[in-house]
């Protein structure tokens, strides 16, 4: 795609970043639109119009163009994330959000790792009918999208209430459980100016986006960067590049249910979360200054690990607000995070350009994981704080 649209190392960087400054600009609106609506359809429609916009990506010609399409998707995809932990609230007590925030977070270092074989092998029918293989990459994958959209406008349940597949004992026991649980309270919708009042002048609040904002910025970076740098420090070719991008997300998965594993059998989070960052932040700094490849393959193997981290970093929001605050906050946190998404691709993409190999935007992501771990050292007693703060109030 590069070659097809000219692209300089910066534009591809400022393409990839460029999605998440409409994400940003619609991902409070979309959360709330989602109390208002409904998880089904609002869910429902991001993934239609998600994927609708993705397969038109396949007709961009230029830069300009490419740079339009990505705007457009972000603002079709915003609230999709925090979205869907807003909506598990509805389903579990908090005691149980940590663990279904693990598990729903293990689907995305999944979905990279099948996505990056499949990319691969569609990749393969470059020329086919005329198209070339990074548009038939668009075509398919954003099919899917509409696909699954389209599947949970008919099947996702709102809530327990209204899930045909529970008995009515079933029922029963989940009401029970939210009734008990501060994360079930269901404020009016006149509740939403009230709630980002208060959610926005909590510095509790913004001390949770801003360890976010320094995870996503490597985050995003190891994602978008991945096949590229594959193919700079390990000589292989744009299908092969591919392929081996599913190894570090394997490895992804399998960090997280571990680390998932370990705080359920009562091991610190605060602790494990500091631990997976300098982790991370460590693997950064293997990959840009390792000589031989195979350790700098295996520094981003470690650095990919960042997604064992973010369901541990979402527990803070959703233990600290509660109703119409924990959807705004959810938001917001992500909002901010996604501001890393723009960062980290642009700031690689600049460095490369500017030095001619990704040895000092990989040093910089590994600086960003260090903040956000000196940070997260911090939130439990940022979280007590606001809590008593919370408490004494009348």
């Amino acid at each position: 795609m590069s070659e097809n649209l000219s692209l300089s190392p910066a534009a591809f960087g400022l393409a990839a970043g460029l999605f998440y400054l409409g994400y940003i600009l619609t991902e409070v609106p979309s959360n709330i639109a989602l109390r208002r609506y409904g998880a089904r359809r609002w869910i429902a429609r991001i993934m239609i119009s998600w994927g609708a916009i993705t397969m038109l990506t396949m007709f961009v010609n230029t830069p300009e163009s490419l740079y339009v399409a990505r705007f457009l998707l972000g603002i079709a995809e915003a609230g999709f994330y925090p979205g869907i932990l807003f909506w598990m609230s509805f389903w579990l007590p908090s005691r149980s959000l940590t663990r279904a925030y693990s598990l729903f977070q293990l689907g995305i270092p999944i979905s990279l790792a099948i996505g990056s074989l499949v990319t691969a092998q569609l990749l393969r029918m470059d020329g086919l009918a005329g198209i070339h293989g990074w548009q038939w990459v668009f075509l398919i994958e954003g099919g899917a999208a509409v696909l699954m959209g389209l599947f949970t406008l008919k099947y996702m349940a709102n809530s327990p209430a209204e899930a045909k597949w529970l008995s009515q004992e079933e029922k029963q026991i989940l009401s029970e459980a939210l009734s008990q649980d501060a994360a079930a309270v269901h404020e009016d919708d006149s509740g939403h100016s009230k709630a980002l009042r208060q959610v926005f002048t909590s510095g509790a609040a913004w001390a949770y986006s801003a360890c976010f904002l320094f995870m996503m910025i490597g985050f995003w970076t190891v994602t978008y960067w991945l096949p590229q740098i594959l193919q700079d420090r390990l000589q292989v070719d744009t299908v092969q590049a591919g392929v081996l991008s599913a190894v570090p997300w394997v490895i992804s998965g399998l960090s997280l249910l571990i680390v998932s594993k370990r705080i359920e059998n009562g091991a610190s989070l605060e602790r494990s979360m500091v631990g997976v960052l300098f982790f991370c932040a460590i693997g950064f700094a293997l990959s840009s200054l390792a000589s031989s490849a195979t350790v700098a393959f295996i520094g981003l193997c470690m650095a990919a690990c960042i997604q064992a981290a973010v369901p541990l970093l979402f527990s803070f929001p959703s233990r600290h607000f509660d109703g119409a605050r924990a959807a705004v906050a959810l938001a917001m946190v992500n909002s901010v995070g996604s501001l890393g998404g723009f960062i980290g691709p642009v700031l690689l993409g600049w460095m490369k350009g500017a030095t001619g190999s990704n040895q000092a935007g990989l040093l910089a992501m590994a600086g960003a994981f260090v903040i956000a771990g000196i940070i997260a050292a911090i939130l439990p007693k940022i979280l007590r704080a606001a809590k008593a703060k919370t408490s004494a109030q009348p």
